[in-house]
């Protein structure tokens, strides 16, 4: 099942506003989903980071929880190298499973794409946002924004943005995930999103956990004091 939007959250009401005092009162009907990618060998990191601790829980668990904390339940994880770790790692937590069994000579794009392939047997969802497994400083708060402004301009791309550089996680349209669905992949992800040749909007933001993704030591470190202020 999608998530279908049809809840009010009040800037001004603690209980419903779990990204903070400056989400902005929001309607918004969109059925979406999530799609976290997880399935890469962590070469650069030279440890399993998606397994590496932040906070008392794993990497993994802190970007799927980025989609549960801001509404969004129907949440799929792409699976690939130790894949039974990841599993166990999100035991208590409900999400759908999709693997890639070529891991080790695919790219990010081709587990995108096997989501996107699953996303769209749901008639029903509206758009999806792609999040890479070694994110998990992104603020929930900026979702509901993302998905606000694709049903105002009716986009079929909207991403976080410091002033026209692209953050993550990127929203995408139903027509923009018809598309990459047979995109040849060439240039990856960003070869499709030009692919798209559609509306493409942004949603301003300072908040460095947009841009932050998990490559190096240095990276990590960089996360724990972040995250230890």
């Amino acid at each position: 099942m999608s998530t279908q939007y049809y809840c009010v959250f009040f800037a001004d009401t603690e209980r419903a506003r779990p990204g903070g005092k400056d989400w902005d009162p929001v309607k918004v009907f969109m059925q979406t989903v999530g799609v976290v990618l997880v399935a890469g060998m962590s070469r650069r990191m030279g440890r399993f980071k998606p397994l590496l601790p932040l906070n008392g829980k794993p990497l993994i668990a802190h970007s799927v929880d980025v989609f549960f904390q801001a509404g969004i339940t129907d949440v799929r994880v792409v699976t690939g190298y130790r894949a039974e770790e990841i599993r166990e790692a999100l035991s208590d937590r409900t999400v759908r499973w999709l693997h890639n069994d070529r891991f080790e000579t695919t790219e990010m794009f081709d587990s995108a794409q096997i989501a996107i392939r699953d996303v769209l047997k749901d008639p029903a969802v509206d758009a999806a946002f792609l999040l890479p497994g070694d994110m998990p400083a992104v603020p929930p708060k900026i979702l509901p924004g993302l998905i606000r402004k694709m049903e105002e301009t009716e986009a079929d791309l909207v991403f976080p943005s410091q002033g026209m550089k692209r953050l993550h996680p990127p929203l995408l349209s139903r027509a923009c995930l018809e598309l990459l669905a047979v995109y040849d992949g060439q240039n990856g992800l960003h070869g499709g999103f030009k692919a798209c040749a559609g509306k493409t909007e942004y949603v301003l933001t300072d908040d460095v956990g947009c841009g932050l993704d998990v490559d190096t030591p240095d990276d990590y470190d960089s996360l724990l004091k972040i995250r230890s202020t």
